[in-house]
């Protein structure tokens, strides 16, 4: 009996110690568990911040260089601009060594004018015309005016015009506008431009302005027929 006594107590103490150790390992198991996790947290997060820090460099330097891209940009058309306006130059500079000639063009209204300008003697025609035989006298002053302005260059050329369309007004301040435009190609002579342009800017350019069309029940743009009350 002593032995069977005995033998149930050391089972049961032995069943304590193993419900002891297990309740012990369970709370252990878990914490090694949540520093697992953790860790693993931890290490995709410095991943992560490890992958995004060369995408944001990228993004940086893209944005940097779109910024640097955009005056180099503007650089590049002024370039492109200034080497057209060379090459234009460098063609009349030709064109007048080659031919010695330069033809100007202008419009008023539906007057269109084109100028023809070589070196010579001061003639000066208009439709196979000496300008001396263009009436009334105040147009013909008129079409004079760039010829004064210039001084004595117009005494070096021989200019002659050409003019289709239009009134007789039209065709003068075509004319004149032609002439004035030839001289100063001509010569390229920028003081000579700025004179003209403080002179009458129509000289050098043309008139945009256009008469309005006629509206119906009326002769003109706005004139109407009076109407009586009685």
């Amino acid at each position: 009996m002593a032995d069977k006594k005995s033998e149930i107590e050391t089972t049961a103490v032995a069943e304590e110690t193993e419900k002891k150790d297990v309740t012990v390992v369970k709370p252990a198991v878990a914490e090694t568990k949540k520093k697992e996790v953790a860790v693993e947290t931890a290490e995709t997060a410095t991943a992560v911040v490890e992958k995004a820090e060369p995408v944001k460099e990228k993004e940086t330097a893209e944005a940097t260089g779109a910024v640097e891209a955009e005056p180099t940009a503007e650089k590049e058309v002024e370039k492109v601009g200034e080497g057209a306006a060379a090459t234009k130059r460098k063609k009349r500079s030709r064109k007048v060594k080659k031919r010695g000639v330069i033809d100007t063009k202008a419009k008023k209204k539906r007057a269109v004018a084109r100028a023809v300008i070589k070196k010579g003697s001061g003639k000066i025609k208009i439709n196979k015309r000496s300008l001396r035989q263009i009436e009334p006298y105040q147009v013909n002053e008129f079409i004079r005016e760039p010829l004064k302005l210039a001084g004595g260059l117009p005494e070096t050329v021989d200019i002659s015009v050409n003019v289709k369309g239009g009134g007789f007004m039209a065709q003068a301040v075509s004319a004149r506008s032609a002439i004035a435009r030839a001289l100063v190609e001509f010569s390229n002579d920028q003081k000579l431009k700025e004179r003209f342009l403080k002179y009458d800017r129509m000289l050098l350019v043309d008139d945009s302005r256009r008469v309005e069309p006629k509206k119906p029940l009326g002769k003109k743009a706005r004139k109407k027929k009076q109407s009586s009350k009685r």
